[in-house]
């Protein structure tokens, strides 16, 4: 088969603790419509701390899910996260994309931390900046997953380097994934009986997601921030552009082992009180003080990430946005407002989809939108050749 932009996707994300399925449909008006819309809990072995460690029962869960939700399409769209992905805007002498595209290899190898042999690398020439910007979109551009401990070592060689440049140069968001990582999740989706299409990230995808209801480019500086069960994601927009990126290896499943360690509940009744359904043994005075304590890391991190972000680019984050799981929990934005100092909101992209009643439970898509966020970016992805 031909693919096209008109070839119908499925947006398949593997998460830690569930499989999240969705398929949407392009509209005349430009908006999307929900056809397909699942989720399926994965065993506690199968991923650890984000580490594919049973890919055959991922690929069953999977291939179940797809049966469950009749999927006739088996063109996939999935993502990848973590830290076998490396993101940087790098400046480079004004050329053509052909141009770029023949020496992103030598130009990728002073800035990423791995073997250029075991990576994909890809590009997107972002703009031409003037002699003046250049230090500033420097400063701006240090944008890598590995966090600010990483920073620091590879920014001497990159100044060195650019200091040797003059005159008129561009941007480019260098994109950098060990392959591994890539023929893991491929194998997962062969294996479940989908054909891969495109191979994303979940930093692209969030932003997508976010553009469902946001206009980005008119928002300022803002903070994504995936909160998910194995790491927190956060992406930092400028004007609708990346501006930083960065993975936190910590998330809600810290939280969801000292609330069973605490109360000695099951896994499920966990999920339960995350979302404020206490009782008489769960006391809710107990229970925000473990997710007091359970994210407290998590925002200095955030918070070290802001200051540093904020040294480098002379900008302050004016909102943060919350989404992934850890936004299921009552009052935990305004527990991120109250550390942070800024404002925060939930996102949710499923308000900008048209979901139709006779097909679907309106209060479960509510229920589930918050950990759907990477799907349904994933879902508005269209294949093409560029």
């Amino acid at each position: 088969m031909f693919l096209s932009k008109k070839s119908p996707l499925v947006a398949i994300d593997i998460g830690s603790s569930s499989i999240k399925l969705v398929q949407l449909t392009e509209l005349k008006t430009g908006k999307y419509e929900l056809t397909h819309f699942g989720m399926m809990p994965l065993a506690e072995e199968c991923i650890v701390e984000g580490a594919v460690k049973k890919p055959e029962l991922v690929a069953e869960a999977l291939k179940n899910l797809i049966k469950a939700e009749k999927i006739e399409s088996h063109y996939a769209v999935s993502a990848v996260a973590g830290e076998a992905v490396f993101i940087k805007k790098i400046k480079v002498p004004i050329m053509s994309e052909e141009e770029l595209s023949a020496k992103i290899t030598q130009e990728a190898e002073q800035y990423i931390p791995f073997d250029i042999d075991d990576v994909a690398l890809d590009f997107q020439i972002l703009g031409t900046i003037s002699a003046g910007e250049e230090k500033e979109s420097r400063d701006s551009g240090e944008s890598e997953f590995e966090g600010e401990s990483q920073d620091d070592e590879h920014k001497e060689d990159s100044e060195d380097s650019n200091d040797e440049a003059e005159g008129e140069m561009m941007e480019a968001l260098l994109v950098a994934v060990q392959k591994d990582v890539i023929d893991e999740r491929t194998n997962i989706l062969l294996d479940a009986g989908l054909k891969p299409a495109i191979i994303d990230l979940d930093v692209f995808a969030l932003m997508n997601a976010a553009r469902l209801t946001n206009d980005l480019s008119s928002m300022g500086t803002i903070a994504l921030i995936d909160l998910g069960d194995s790491f927190t994601h956060i992406n930092i927009i400028q004007d609708g552009a990346m501006g930083y990126t960065r993975d936190i290896p910590v998330g809600g499943g810290y939280l969801t082992s000292m609330l069973m360690s605490k109360f000695q509940v099951p896994f499920k009744q966990v999920l339960e009180i995350k979302r404020g359904k206490f009782s008489s043994e769960v006391k809710e005075e107990e229970v925000i003080k473990t997710i007091v304590q359970a994210y407290k890391k998590v925002l200095e991190e955030v918070q070290k990430s802001f200051e540093y972000f904020s040294t480098l680019s002379n900008h302050q984050i004016e909102r943060v946005l919350l989404c992934g799981g850890g936004s299921m929990i009552r009052g935990l934005d305004g527990f991120f407002a109250d550390y942070l100092k800024v404002p925060v909101e939930i996102l949710d992209p499923m308000q900008g989809i048209k979901v139709n009643p006779k097909d679907f439970d309106q209060s479960l898509i509510d229920e589930m939108s918050g950990l759907s966020t990477v799907a349904l970016g994933l879902a508005t992805r269209r294949f093409d050749y560029t």
